[in-house]
This record gives structure tokens, C-alpha cells and sequence, in this order.
């Protein structure tokens, strides 16, 4: 018979576990209603995506999606009110609609957020079902999606990273199961349609992974051959020249990219519209600093991977690594840093400690919470210091999988 004490905490640990239900059901209702809200607001992702892919369903040149004032008036047609720019977007962003460009712009965005809402519960699912998330752990898991910050960002702008999220996840579970068919295949997909992970082509170098490597390219060059007659060569050609000045833009120092080059170019290069009051004009400091520590972090992370060799947790560095070197990723793109948090999160689970359980929740909370980084209240001088809590909260996610693949390693050799 259990005694007084074991009876008392079982019930403590209920009431827990019901207020977490209760949190989840409410978070729900929540999430719920963003959808239903923003489903009813015209979005700008959504209208760059649908465009794009109107256009190529009609015939147009894709190379003139980079002109920005004659694709922004396309736009508009479609989407009356919304002004919105094919950017730096692959040739090939455009088929990512394709299937349902033939609906008007309602329709389409309807059918768009249905079929995110249902692949993102089937991978949250068998995100649970595969990390065996059970008891307390199960509603927690869940409070961790509904609260994080980037997947309303996604509902918001109907982005297409939910979609990348889901992909990437059926990826790491190819990557963690050794299925290197599959895994090549569905890289070289995510490559083609938004450039995403291509770090992780470093890190099937270092784990010799040479079938996904080969599979990863073999997917890509068949996609690019594929799709060559619909978006033509010189699409290529100004896809190229519109990245290359891309780079250089000075957009890319304001706050909302959480980057380690936007961080560096805010701090100390000038620009009269962009940046006016950086902490100092020294633009070659901020050029330098951004090449240093792009170099720290990638050689840190390939180092991390080799030496370690924890494949999921070497897997979630290379991510966090593509997303905070990447000089335009932005709260949106920070959906896929849910792979590395549930990684880091389930090793924690298995093996608490307190320090680093304190470095996870507080790192966690910088991405999750919805703060407000562009204020400009915050983005000038010193000041901007407190702009940069997607980029920090990154770091600590990419320094704790780090730390636990070093453990890990220790933990495993004492075994043996």
C-alpha cells in the first residue's frame, strides 16, 4: 500500500498535469482564433507565393519577378492593398502553389492554412510518438508549440515554413534512423523549393553520409531540370545578380533580421535610411566581426560534429548554424529552431541538470516570447544590445546542444 507521502505527491502531480490540460486547451483556443483571424486579413507571404505561382501557371517570365515595381503591381492585382516583392526567392519558390493557383486568392489561402494545420498536427504527433512524450512531458510539449512566437509569425504572414518545418523533421528522423534514401531526397526537395539546410550538406560530409550527400544533389539537379522549361534559364541568371546585391543591402542591419551579420552591421555601419544611429560608423568593424564570428560558429559546429558524433544533436546545430549566419532570416524562420529546442529538450528530460535546464528555459523564452525587438525605443545605440533575443536565445539552444553532445560523450564512455 503506498504511503501517505507517495499518495499526496501523486495527487500534487495530477493537479500539475490537469493545469497543464488546462493551459493547452486555453493556448488552443488561442491559436485557433489567430487563424481564424488572420485567415481574414490579406497576408504578404502568402500574396508573394500565390502570385508567383498565378504567374508561372499563366506564362509570365520569372525573370521579371525580380523586377520589384512590376511584380509588386502584379500583386496588387491579385491581391488588391498588398504591396510585396519576389525578393530573393529561387525561381523555383514559385511551384510551391502551383497545385491551387487556379483558385481565386480566398479559396487558395483557405485551402493553404487547412493543409498547414493538418501536416503540422500529423508531425507534431509523431514528434510525441517517436520521443515517447508521456505524462507531464505530453502537455508540456505542447504548451512549447502553441507558445512559441515564430509559428504565429508563420499563421500571420501564411509563410511557408511550417510546411519546411514539417519536412525538416521528417528529415532528422531519415537522418536519426539511418535512412539516407529518404533523407537525401527530401533535402534536396527543401533545397530547391527555399534553400533551407544547406549546412547539413557539411554534416553529411562529416558522418560520411555520401548516399543522402549524392541523393541530396541527384533531387535538386532532377528538380532543377524539371522545372527548367516552366521557369526558363534567365530566371536563374537575375535570381543570381538580385542575391548578389542582396547581400550588401543595407536592409539587412535593421533588428527584425536576427542575425549574426544584422547584429554586427546595426552596431557599426551607418546608413542614412537603414541604420542612422548605429553605435559608430566603422563599417569595416562590423564587416569583420560578422566574418569572424560566421567563421567561429560554423567551424565550432563542424568541429561539435566530428568530435562528439551525437547525430541528432550535431543535426540541430547545423540548423540553428543556417538560420542565424543566414543574413535574412527572420521570426518567421525561427519556426525550424523547434527541431534543435525538442532535441536539447528530450536529452534534458533523460538527464536534468539545473544550470542547464536554466540556460534551456531562459534561451527558449528569448525566441518563444513575443517581444518587441524593432521598437525604436531599443534599435539605436548601445540600446540596441536588448534588440537581438531570437539571436541570443539561438545561441543558447546551439551552446547547450554543444554542451550535451560533450556529455553525452563522456556519459557514454564511462559506460563502457
Amino acid at each position: 500500500m503506498a504511503s501517505f507521502a507517495d499518495r499526496t505527491l501523486h495527487k500534487i502531480l495530477q493537479i500539475k498535469i490537469q493545469i497543464l490540460w488546462i493551459i493547452v486547451a486555453i493556448l488552443s483556443v488561442y491559436f485557433i482564433y489567430k487563424v481564424v483571424l488572420n485567415a481574414a486579413r490579406p497576408s504578404h507571404g502568402f500574396a508573394c507565393y500565390y502570385t508567383a505561382s498565378k504567374l508561372l501557371m499563366e506564362g509570365e517570365n520569372v525573370a521579371d519577378f525580380y523586377d520589384d515595381d512590376w511584380f509588386s503591381t502584379k500583386v496588387d492585382e491579385y491581391v488588391p492593398g498588398v504591396y510585396e516583392i519576389y525578393l530573393v526567392n529561387m525561381p523555383t519558390t514559385a511551384i510551391i502553389l502551383l497545385p491551387i493557383a487556379d483558385f481565386d486568392y480566398q479559396t487558395a489561402r483557405k485551402i493553404w492554412i487547412i493543409f498547414n494545420l493538418i501536416i503540422l498536427a500529423i508531425i507534431v504527433g509523431l514528434i510525441i510518438k517517436r520521443l515517447k512524450f508521456k505524462r507531464i512531458w505530453l502537455p508540456i510539449v505542447l504548451i512549447l508549440f502553441l507558445s512559441f512566437q515564430p509559428l504565429y509569425a508563420n499563421v500571420s504572414y501564411e509563410q511557408v515554413y511550417i510546411f519546411i518545418f514539417c519536412l525538416l523533421v521528417l528529415a532528422w528522423f531519415a537522418y536519426s534512423s539511418n535512412n539516407e534514401t529518404l533523407l537525401g531526397s527530401i533535402m534536396g526537395f527543401v533545397f530547391v523549393l527555399k534553400t533551407a539546410g544547406p549546412f547539413l550538406w557539411i554534416l553529411f560530409v562529416i558522418q560520411k553520409k555520401w548516399e543522402s550527400l549524392i541523393l541530396t544533389f541527384a533531387t535538386a539537379i532532377i528538380l532543377f531540370v524539371t522545372t527548367l522549361p516552366l521557369v526558363g534559364l534567365d530566371s536563374w541568371s537575375a535570381y543570381g545578380n538580385k542575391l548578389l546585391n542582396y547581400t550588401s543591402s543595407p536592409t539587412l542591419s535593421l533588428t527584425a533580421y536576427q542575425t549574426i551579420h544584422s547584429f554586427f552591421h546595426h552596431f557599426f555601419v551607418f546608413d542614412e535610411k537603414w541604420n542612422p544611429e548605429p553605435l559608430t560608423n566603422l563599417p569595416l568593424v562590423g564587416i569583420s566581426l560578422t566574418m569572424i564570428f560566421t567563421l567561429i560558429i560554423l567551424n565550432v559546429t563542424i568541429i561539435g560534429a566530428y568530435k562528439f558524433k551525437q547525430l541528432e544533436l550535431a543535426f540541430g546545430t547545423f540548423i540553428i548554424a543556417g538560420i542565424i549566419l543566414n543574413p535574412a532570416s527572420i521570426d518567421y524562420h525561427f519556426m525550424l529552431m523547434l527541431i534543435p529546442i525538442i532535441i536539447v529538450l528530450n536529452w534534458l528530460i533523460k538527464n536534468p541538470s539545473l544550470v542547464l535546464w536554466g540556460i534551456f528555459i531562459i534561451s527558449f523564452m528569448l525566441i518563444a516570447i513575443s517581444i518587441p525587438y524593432t521598437s525604436p525605443k531599443i534599435t539605436t545605440g548601445l540600446w540596441s544590445v536588448f534588440a537581438y533575443p531570437k539571436l541570443y536565445g539561438a545561441l543558447g539552444i546551439w551552446f547547450l546542444s554543444l554542451r550535451i553532445s560533450y556529455l553525452s560523450k563522456i556519459i557514454y564512455s564511462r559506460k563502457i
